[in-house]
């Protein structure tokens, strides 16, 4: 699979679905999916709770990446569909979700190849997400928060 062909929307991913088709994943294939967050939002570093380690580790092709307005546009599209579930949805917000581990993952990759500002945009909207009766452990706030650099400003906030 070619991830900068597969990002810019040109060529499928290793199961055969192009970007678009996945941003059409119902919330229940959005769910029970696994593989396909690492292809929507890569990491330059191997994760050790995905099953498929998938990661790139060309710095060339991750300011090819950086550079290409199509692909900021469907990192961005990206973004809005997992919003999107997250907002139809609040069993994220209990306990440990492994989609508080794919928050984990977006910000990161964000961060990486599109700005700072989106990547903490996204974190905001996640943040404003989180309803009253929430029950998130306070280690996915760390994360979150040392995925942009934020050392435990979250986790006193939310005390």
């Amino acid at each position: 699979m070619d991830i900068y062909k597969f990002l810019k929307g040109l060529e499928p991913d290793n199961k055969g679905r192009l970007i678009h088709q996945i941003w059409d994943f119902s919330d229940t294939e959005i769910e029970a999916t696994h593989y396909f967050i690492q292809k929507l939002f890569p990491l330059n570093e191997r994760s050790s709770m995905s099953l498929n380690k998938f990661y790139i580790e060309d710095p060339a092709l991750i300011e090819r990446i950086r550079m290409d307005p199509i692909i900021t546009n469907n990192f961005m599209a990206s973004k809005n569909f997992f919003l999107g579930f997250l907002a139809r949805n609040d069993h994220w917000q209990r306990f440990h979700n492994h989609n508080q581990l794919r928050i984990t993952r977006i910000i990161k990759s964000l961060l990486l190849f599109v700005s700072r500002d989106e990547a903490e945009s996204f974190y905001k909207n996640v943040l404003s997400l989180i309803n009253s009766n929430a029950s998130i452990p306070a280690k996915a706030y760390e994360h979150w928060d040392h995925a942009l650099g934020f050392i435990n400003h979250l986790k006193q906030k939310h005390k």
